[in-house]
């Protein structure tokens, strides 16, 4: 995908989606804006899908978004948008150095891409590897928020209270936000955005740019002479001065960080047991963060007037950072302590579940690549030719989806107890009496625009129950 010496460019990019469970909603847009390092924009993209026929749609998130052509209108299948997606993608990203930029898409957009490209047989990854690195804005704006709070408008409605929503921070800073919610809008937001933070707060977009790779995160937590970071949590700030001390050895995105609010001389008495105690998320002396993604941190440094943001002299913290990067025992035995205790989840039960249950061999890539090089009637015969069970059962269910046609009596009566499983069954996913149930409550109080949305989603689950009955 990328060169050395390539240049960079930014990918900008969003989804709407059926729901907002990662594992069982389905992506029915993709909008993503190309552009070179200046924000200069050199293409776009907006797709959309139909729904798959075992995804039964929020009513909540359709009366955000509003996409309720991917109920009657003939688009392009949910195959045929990933790979098209990916294939885009690629494209832009040629000889370059791609940033995939997205808003809170680090625990949501980013998880689905991921999850829906290993539903299409298609690798899992592509917005951080090859060269690429992502950021994640809401991080970024939440730096502005915390450290450089008269560069941008915030958007607070309340005294100490800041809004994180996207919409609200365009409409602050007067950037036209009518169209919100829908996804290739929604990225021109965010693009507008990131131009007021290179050009108002550029500490900030610099740290952000440096902490879209995880080796540019650690880089920034073991920053002299501490880091800063700054969250906002429920509309509230939280500041803390932090620097790196221990790293997961077994999973090494998993980093522990000093609360520097905290006297680091107390942490060499603990024992092991009451050490651990310590390591935890917010409001524990030592935090553990994830450094493959975008985190609101930054050199204490870069921030000007740092002390109005300080609840104790610059210089004890200072001193207090010195104490646990140079304390290499205490290093190692936080260490330790992250590599030994980490939770063992149980194994998914769902496949959808499973797209971190372990890479595809060699074998399968191969036999993932001759899958879509060839038509459906030649795809249906490559089903055995898996090794791991789970792409075959997501060949199956490609095939099933697209050209059942082609597919064995074996595979249909499978896909129909998936169907039905999906539609009839109490599970993590949206049941279709769930979805009715919903629907019909929104609909007696809704206003005479909400209704056509709602009752195209009821017309679709209706259509749904029959097909199946």
């Amino acid at each position: 995908m990328s060169q050395l010496n390539a240049d960079p460019c930014f990918i900008f990019t969003d989804t709407e989606t059926t729901g907002l469970d990662l594992n069982f909603s389905q992506i029915i847009q993709v909008g993503s804006i190309l552009t070179d390092e200046g924000f200069n924009a050199e293409a776009n993209q907006d797709i959309g899908c139909n729904l798959l026929p075992w995804i039964v749609p929020s009513p909540e998130a359709f009366l955000v978004h509003r996409k309720i052509d991917c109920l009657e209108e003939k688009l392009k299948s949910h195959y045929e948008m990933m790979v098209e997606l990916r294939q885009t993608w690629l494209g832009w990203a040629k000889e370059r150095n791609p940033v995939f930029i997205t808003y809170n898409g680090h625990r949501f957009d980013e998880e689905l891409f991921r999850r829906q490209f290993y539903w299409c047989l298609l690798p899992s990854y592509i917005t951080n590897t090859s060269g690429a690195t992502r950021l994640d804005m809401m991080s970024t704006l939440q730096l502005v928020a915390n450290f450089f709070p008269t560069s941008l408008k915030l958007p607070s409605f309340e005294a100490g209270e800041v809004s994180m929503k996207l919409t609200d921070w365009s409409e602050s800073n007067n950037i036209e936000a009518s169209n919100a919610h829908d996804a290739l809008a929604d990225c021109q937001l965010m693009l507008e955005l990131a131009k007021l933070v290179e050009s108002n707060a550029p500490a900030v977009w610099k740290a952000s740019l440096q902490g879209a790779s995880k080796f540019g995160n650690l880089n920034i937590l073991q920053s002299e002479p501490f880091a800063m970071m700054g969250e906002i949590i429920r509309r509230k700030s939280f500041t803390y001065p932090v620097t790196f001390c221990g790293q997961n050895k077994k999973m090494n995105n998993e980093v522990a960080v000093a609360d520097l609010y905290f006297d680091p001389d107390q942490l060499n008495d603990l024992t092991d047991t009451e050490l651990l105690e310590q390591i935890g998320n917010s409001g524990s002396a030592i935090r553990k963060v994830k450094i493959n993604r975008s985190l609101p941190i930054m050199p204490a440094n870069s921030i000007p007037e740092i002390n109005k943001y300080l609840d104790i002299p610059f210089e004890q913290l200072e001193e207090r950072a010195r104490k646990i990067q140079n304390n290499t025992n205490l290093q190692t035995r936080v260490s330790e302590l992250l590599t030994n205790n980490q939770i063992n989840y149980p194994p998914p039960k769902y496949l959808e579940q499973s797209v971190y249950s372990g890479f595809a061999s060699e074998a399968d890539q191969l036999w993932m690549e001759r899958f879509h090089s060839l038509p459906w009637d030649e795809r249906a015969k490559l089903i055995d030719g898996f090794e791991d069970k789970r792409y075959k059962e997501l060949a199956e269910r490609l095939i099933c989806t697209n050209a059942p046609e082609f597919a064995s009596e074996d595979s249909l009566e499978k896909f129909s107890n998936l169907i039905n499983q999906r539609l009839y069954d109490k599970g993590p996913w949206l049941s279709l009496e769930k979805g009715i149930e919903k629907t019909t409550k929104l609909l007696l109080d809704a206003s005479e625009d909400k209704k056509l949305i709602l009752q195209s989603l009821k017309k679709n689950l209706n259509n749904k129950g029959k097909r199946i009955s």
